[in-house]
């Protein structure tokens, strides 16, 4: 009883907890790449199922992926950008299921670098100067139990970015609870990006801390006409608030996948500062290789973010 009122209390706290009292201005906010979807099947998600996090790949931004973890998995994401707009985003990861003491737990580690050059310099009236470039990389480390209805799991990260010669570095944390009702429901709430984020220039920046409250619904779809349950659908619905944002996201997201061997995905963002967000993808899994693919289209980029997953269990 005690872990079904501390899961419930996560999460309306979470919710609470982002409203009036973040006030920071839009461009307050640093290093929002670590706010960035990296993995394809959230992405296909938009973000969606913070509760449901069934894929290794998905341990840089929501640490309870670490829960869903029963074999060691290392595997690479990537993100192809638009044209003009950035070079290309790889991150690395690797999660290892472990026990301890007869408790299940689960010790993940990732890196992530994302570089631009060519960028056009311009001087305080405007006239054009050399080019220069900017970069950012991370290391993360961290560690989750798997338990069958209430999970936890935590996550320390450094990360250091670079605009021309001025660089900040970070040192920030992730936190995260779940509790699954039965096989049918589940909560999850995570606080990502909390820390301490350094100065540019002498200018004070924030980390884009955020948190992320959702439930998630799984309908066994044979199970409803008597048959194996082979065929299963994953609907989720979340709320997301990053410090500098003046008012909740809405995430959306479905996924129906068969024999946890292929997966269809779509996602929706209902999104107050920007424009709302449609995505879609797929997923394969054969053996001990899982692959997944996710498009996600930006108007005002004219194109589109494209996602790719290439994950191994050994």
């Amino acid at each position: 009883m005690n872990k079904k009122i501390l899961a419930v209390s996560l999460v309306a706290c979470s919710l609470a907890f982002a409203g009036e009292h973040w006030n920071l201005d839009a461009g307050d906010v640093s290093m929002k790449y670590l706010s960035m979807q990296v993995s394809a099947r959230s992405a296909a998600l938009s973000g969606a199922g913070v509760a449901d996090a069934t894929r290794a790949s998905d341990i840089q931004r929501n640490p309870l992926a670490m829960n869903s973890v029963t074999e060691a998995e290392a595997g690479i994401n990537h993100i192809i950008f638009p044209e003009y707009t950035a070079d290309d985003y790889t991150t690395a990861y690797v999660a290892l299921p472990f026990a301890a003491f007869n408790y299940p737990l689960t010790f993940s580690a990732g890196a992530e670098f994302l570089g631009y050059d060519g960028i056009e310099g311009r001087d305080e009236e405007g006239f054009k100067t050399s080019d220069y470039g900017a970069y950012a990389w991370t290391l993360q480390a961290g560690l989750g139990n798997r338990g069958q209805a209430f999970s936890w799991a935590a996550t320390a990260r450094f990360s250091q970015q670079t605009i021309d010669d001025e660089s900040a570095i970070a040192l920030l944390g992730d936190i995260g609870g779940a509790f699954r009702v039965n096989r049918y429901f589940a909560f999850g709430a995570t606080l990502t990006n909390a820390g301490y984020m350094g100065d540019y220039d002498g200018e004070t920046e924030h980390a884009p801390m955020a948190l992320q409250a959702g439930i998630t619904g799984i309908v066994p779809v044979a199970e409803l006409f008597g048959l194996a349950s082979i065929w299963n659908v994953h609907l989720s619905a979340d709320a997301y608030r990053r410090a500098d944002m003046e008012a909740p996201e809405w995430r959306f997201g479905g996924e129906i996948d068969y024999m946890e061997t292929i997966a269809l995905r779509i996602g929706y963002a209902a999104r107050p500062d920007t424009e709302d967000g449609v995505s879609a993808g797929i997923g394969v899994s054969f053996g001990m290789v899982a692959f997944d693919y996710a498009y996600s289209p930006k108007k005002a980029f004219d194109g589109g973010y494209h996602y790719l997953t290439l994950g191994l269990k050994f």
